[in-house]
């Protein structure tokens, strides 16, 4: 806390972690080349230790820091991540001066900040191309070819050896099928775009779990 006042003059984030601390975690690591990621970067604690045991070692580690805005309806225009956590970094890299008025040379470097837009979940799969993924999916595997069905919860193809299933969405109807044909045994390839989500819940020593190739998502997945 004392300082977070130093750099900014005031207490603007409640819980910072201690610079020193996080410097000492960091150094334990040989790879003074390391890529340190933080994400829950709250005031930028771990961007100032990079900065500093950089500054001291001679290190060229860099940072990557994620975080939200915290916005509330209470405070719908509060974002730790832009005024706090990124003042920080700039306020650290360039010099500031203290609440003593007395001025900090700053340790260097540069730094993107850079925002996400959110997306409605609604929206993501809006324009992915399915039949044609479908398509190109039972080609990859040999399986003869079955028709996109609209209205199903999941496209499936093969015989009672060696099944082919694609999950265009996740839903719990979804997880209920690719269970109940988990269950019908033989060989079963499960291909989604959230392969985690399903193998969390279906578990079946003879089905693989397989996220869309990339070659596919660049063609058919119409997200950009």
């Amino acid at each position: 806390t004392r300082e977070l006042k130093d750099i900014f003059g005031e207490k603007p984030f409640d819980t910072p972690k201690p610079t020193s601390l996080i410097e000492w975690l960091i150094s334990l690591h040989a790879d003074e080349n390391a890529l340190v990621v933080d994400f829950f970067a709250g005031s930028g604690t771990t961007a100032h230790a990079v900065m500093k045991l950089n500054a001291e070692d001679g290190g060229k580690r860099r940072f990557i820091l994620v975080s939200s805005t915290e916005a509330t309806s209470e405070e719908p225009d509060k974002n730790l991540c832009r005024d706090v956590c990124a003042a920080r970094v700039r306020r650290v890299m360039r010099g500031y001066a203290n609440k003593k008025g007395e001025a900090v040379e700053g340790l260097g470097g540069s730094f993107a900040y850079l925002r996400t837009k959110r997306i409605p979940v609604a929206r993501v799969f809006n324009d992915i191309q399915h039949e044609q993924v479908w398509r190109a999916l039972q080609l990859i595997h040999g399986a003869p070819l079955a028709d996109y069905e609209m209205g199903v919860p999941v496209q499936l193809a093969g015989n009672a050896d060696d099944r082919l299933l694609y999950v265009p969405k996740l839903s719990e109807a979804v997880l209920e099928e690719v269970a109940r044909v988990a269950g019908l045994g033989g060989r079963l390839v499960v291909y989604s775009w959230q392969p985690g989500q399903i193998r969390q819940r279906v578990e079946a020593p003879n089905v693989a779990f397989e996220k869309i190739p990339e070659f596919l998502v660049s063609r058919f997945g119409g997200g950009k």
